[in-house]
């Protein structure tokens, strides 16, 4: 079993401190990169020992609580789900490497809930940024039929100047080049966009669905949520008729934070089981270049995770 998480769980008396989505990824670490299984029974003796509860009943009902929460996000995903959840226990069906882009987007969100496990793997983010993008780009045309889409995120190996970005973007969809220069500067790099994800028609004209979108992997997620901004992206590209924003994450939303946030992003909003939900389309979805690049990152991470001795 794994370490409680540093944050998230904290010691519940008179009410619940353990916050649901905290604890939700806690317990399918466990199963997915550690025990082959875990009951509920297990759960709530190990909050008990660690002092999070006094009253038994009180970690129960909130077992019931992730347990619920736990089915309800791998119904999503169908097939693709790496665990069988029952009533009462929840089973590993296959190994963090048989779902690699699962095991990944845990593991970036298990860096938010860990003090100092993401840390020893160093301070540059661009690598898990840029996986975050092709994973969220792979997704979208496995779910999307028919949709195209540009990585437009800068990055080591990506590292074309906003002017040339723009003209890409433009040519790519027919549309015109606005004044980059006047409603830009030279630090833009990206312009805050990471992926343009378009559906076009055969007879090649503008006027279609448009998606500007940011990928946000990181801690900082929450203040990344007014980028892209169309407020630029309209002066710099004349629009034929206005985009629309696109923002995902790797993190499970529960349900008033997925309404709360499509209301700021104003658009398509991906968080976790969005992405995953690729799986439930076409089995074996991942492109193998990626998909050897997302356990490499991963193998070691998982090697490092905190485990109860």
């Amino acid at each position: 079993m794994l370490n409680l998480p540093t944050r998230g769980i904290s010691r519940s008396i008179d009410q619940q401190n353990v916050e649901l989505d905290v604890f939700c990824d806690w317990i399918e670490s466990c199963v997915l990169f550690d025990d082959p299984e875990l009951s509920a029974s297990d759960v709530v003796d190990a909050l008990m020992e660690e002092n999070i509860y006094e009253n038994a009943d009180m970690a129960a009902e909130r077992v019931d609580d992730a347990w619920t929460e736990i089915r309800r996000r791998h119904s999503w995903i169908r097939d693709g789900s790496p665990l069988i959840v029952d009533k009462r226990r929840i089973t590993r069906l296959k190994t963090w490497k048989a779902v690699p882009a699962h095991s990944f987007c845990l593991l970036l969100s298990l860096a938010q809930w860990y003090k100092g496990w993401a840390g020893q793997f160093g301070s540059n983010y661009m690598e898990q940024g840029e996986l975050f993008e092709e994973l969220t780009k792979e997704s979208l045309l496995v779910q999307f039929e028919g949709w195209q889409a540009i990585r437009t995120g800068w990055s080591s190996t990506h590292r074309k100047n906003l002017g040339g970005l723009v003209d890409q973007i433009a040519s790519s969809l027919g549309e015109s080049r606005g004044n980059v220069e006047k409603w830009t500067s030279d630090e833009a790099k990206d312009g805050e966009l990471d992926l343009v994800c378009y559906r076009p028609f055969l007879d090649a004209r503008v006027g279609i669905p448009v998606f500007l979108m940011q990928c946000a992997s990181g801690a900082d997620w929450d203040q990344k949520l007014h980028t892209p901004r169309l407020e630029v992206w309209t002066k710099i590209i004349n629009w034929a008729s206005r985009p629309k924003k696109g923002f995902a994450l790797p993190l499970a939303l529960d349900d008033s934070a997925f309404v709360a946030k499509c209301n700021l992003v104003d658009g398509l909003l991906l968080d976790r089981y969005r992405i995953l939900a690729a799986g439930a389309c076409k089995r074996n979805w991942l492109s193998s270049t990626l998909r050897k690049r997302l356990i490499t990152w991963s193998k070691p991470r998982v090697q490092a995770l905190p485990r109860k001795q």
